[in-house]
């Protein structure tokens, strides 16, 4: 180092034509004009400025090497290898630029300098701003394909398995008319039942994919149901009872194939049939299943156009007689679509309407027993890190035949 520091002391002699021992001969003997003798001090003065100003550069240049370990000799090297006019502008450069104190290297750089070697991605790739971070187009549709296995537009690949827990409430609520009430006074009134009932439902679900582009789920939920019955006349409430149950609730087995595979003009398609076993508790008089063994088949269509899925789909559902009683069966058209707003996080929102016919009581039709629901859904897919994935959807009744409302929140699990 003492060896760099005397050439560029040299250097700067040279690039002002002048020795320093002819600079300490220069004395009152030789020349006795004393502006003469200005003049060779003045250009002492600058020398000697300049002289300092290199070696402030050279101790400098000392720290950052000494930061960043490069050896000496690889310095040597990277200095012989700038181009001579650079040197000379560095030379010749203002005191101003001289003092510039040097940035200090990154993380990265020291790393890199440490190990001798630079890697081609620091090198080809920028540092990336704050809050931002790149992604894969792999990770980017993680989140969505979780959201479409959730929904039935994609099933799971051979030999993978999944487990669901999930927790649902629904409340809903509907009048019926009771008969007529006399008052102590005379008077005759209109009376009403209000029927409320509130269900928390947990229930665990397990998905598996099968070869020949199948799945097959089996979920068996257990329920707490609350049941609300209400006497109105004339707007106000004259008697209360409440009944609550909790105990299992109906079995239910899917099998799914998909039959068709998305092309440019052809959307994937999967036909699915599932049996809803009557197994549910019956406690005090309240069923914590369907109270019916129902079969269920559907088709479901769905195209892609990233970041957007559009799903369409049709089910038929038709229940058995039990006790004389056999509900109407139940078409239900629906439409969707799903959006992902990032690599973690997926929206997703569908509408559909269920017809249902007119219930048969021992062979013969209830008037007035069909319905019409309306249900809007909408929910949201995230994944909080890696394994850890949360479901939660809700569904707004839209007539009032329907559910007024249902939340779910689900934490699907893959096992494999």
């Amino acid at each position: 180092m003492k060896r760099s520091r005397l050439c560029y002391i040299a250097i700067a002699v040279l690039a002002l034509g002048m020795d320093p021992a002819h600079a300490a001969d220069t004395s009152p003997r030789r020349k006795s004009d004393a502006a003469e003798i200005k003049k060779l001090q003045k250009e002492i003065v600058q020398r000697d400025a300049l002289i300092r100003n290199l070696l402030r550069r050279v101790e400098r240049i000392e720290r950052r090497d000494g930061m960043t370990g490069e050896p000496s000799r690889r310095r040597g090297v990277a200095a012989k290898a700038q181009p001579r006019r650079k040197v000379a502008a560095s030379a010749t450069a203002p005191s101003a630029q001289l003092n510039e104190p040097p940035s200090p290297p990154s993380p990265a750089g020291a790393a890199a300098a440490q190990s001798g070697q630079t890697s081609p991605e620091a090198a080809a790739t920028p540092a990336a701003a704050p809050g931002q971070f790149e992604v894969s187009p792999e990770a980017a549709q993680h989140a969505l394909e979780r959201a479409l296995i959730e929904t039935g537009a994609l099933l799971l690949p051979p030999g993978k398995f999944q487990i669901v827990p999930s927790v649902t409430y629904q409340y809903q609520q509907a009048t019926r008319a009771a008969g007529l009430a006399l008052t102590t006074s005379g008077t005759v009134l209109v009376t009403q039942d209000l029927l409320r009932a509130e269900t928390v439902q947990a229930q665990a679900l397990l998905r598996a994919g099968l070869p020949w582009d199948a799945q097959l789920e089996f979920a068996l939920p257990y329920a707490f149901k609350s049941d609300s019955t209400t006497l109105q006349a004339g707007g106000s409430d004259i008697s209360n009872q409440i009944v609550d149950a909790a105990g299992i609730g109906d079995a239910t087995l899917t099998l799914t194939k998909q039959v068709l595979k998305e092309g440019d003009w052809l959307p994937n398609l999967f036909l699915s049939g599932s049996w809803n076993a009557d197994i549910g508790q019956t406690v005090k008089g309240v069923p914590l299943g369907m109270g019916f063994t129902e079969f269920r088949g559907a088709v479901l269509a769905s195209k892609r156009q990233d970041p957007l899925v559009f799903t369409a789909g049709f089910t038929y559902q038709a229940s058995l007689e039990k006790n004389g009683i056999e509900p109407g069966d139940q078409f239900i058209p629906a439409v969707g679509m799903l959006f992902a707003v990032s690599p973690e996080t997926s929206l997703q929102f569908s509408q559909q309407i269920a017809f249902v016919e007119n219930t048969q009581l021992h062979g013969l039709t209830v008037p007035g027993s069909s319905q019409l629901q309306g249900i809007f859904n909408a929910g949201v897919l995230s994944i909080l890190a890696p394994g850890v994935v949360v479901n939660l959807t809700a569904a707004i009744g839209e007539t009032p035949d329907a559910p007024a409302l249902t939340v779910q929140l689900a934490f699907p699990i893959q096992l494999n």
